[in-house]
Formats: C-alpha cells, structure tokens, sequence
C-alpha cells in the first residue's frame, strides 16, 4: 500500500468551524506527518453535509455512489495563485467528481492553504504554516509517486 492520507474530523451541528487533521503515513515508517486541517465551513460541518455545495464537507467514500476505494491526490500542484480562496497551490484530489448517495454532484476538489475566509467549498485546507509544512513533507515523502490514496473519515 506504500503512502497514503488519512483526513478525520468531528462533525457537530455548531456554527464554529471544526478542524481536524490531515495524516502522511508509510506502512513501513508509520505516521510521517500530522497537520491540522478542514473541510466545509462551520455552518455546513454536521453529518450528511457532504451532500451541500457551496460549502458542505468532502464526502466520505462510504457517502458516495459508485465509489472507488480511495480518493487520490496528485503529487504535482498545480499553480493557482489566481484563484481566490486558494491563491497558491493546489494538490487535485481524484476523481474530479463524485456524486453523493443524496444524489448531489460534488467536484473541482483540492488540498490547499486555506487563504482568506476560513474554511472551504468542499477542499481540505490548511492554515498557511501547516500547509507549508504539509507540502514540504509530501513533496519529500511522494518524490517519484504520480498519486496517493486519500481516506476520509469523519466521527459524528
């Protein structure tokens, strides 16, 4: 299985913004990395949440229609510093679209800095520090890989 991602988070119904953590781990290293990071925005971050856009959490597989067995996140970033909300890179979470079994359309998912409001439309994201960190290390631990398998788990 070699190195994979691991996203958890507590899901609730307050307003405030949850974080979570996002792991890097090696089957034989073990856990490589840890950094603190999002998904959604604090008013959509309860359970069944991965089924709104506009700021409703990355879906869990388990959540998804016709689901693979992992997300994968592109070792390669891509250069978004023109876009808002990301403004630097931007790590494609695959497959470019899922569809929840709600039957909603999620996609365009990425890992990012978290750069103006926080939270997310959907993306995982960290604060500017963790996500220097997180990119940093990925870059290091990934060097040769095209992808990584991304689990997403969340307690509710």
């Amino acid at each position: 299985m070699g190195l994979q991602l691991f996203f958890a988070m507590q899901l609730d119904s307050s307003p405030q913004l949850n974080r979570g953590r996002i792991f890097l781990f090696d089957d034989d290293k073990g856990i490589i990395g840890r950094w603190v990071a999002t998904s959604g925005v604090g008013s959509f971050q309860e359970a069944g949440d991965w089924s709104k856009q506009g700021g409703g959490v990355i879906p869990p597989l388990y959540e998804v229609r016709d689901a693979p067995s992992f997300y994968k996140v592109s070792t390669k970033p891509v250069d978004l510093r023109h876009v808002k909300g990301v403004e630097g890179n931007g790590y494609a979470i695959s497959p470019f679209e899922v569809v929840t079994k709600q039957g909603v359309k999620r996609s365009d998912l990425l890992i990012h800095k978290d750069a103006n409001a926080p939270g997310s439309l959907g993306c995982i994201v960290l604060p500017l520090q963790e996500f220097e960190d997180f990119e940093k290390v990925f870059t290091r631990e990934a060097k040769g890989l095209t992808d990584v398998k991304l689990s997403v788990g969340y307690t509710y």
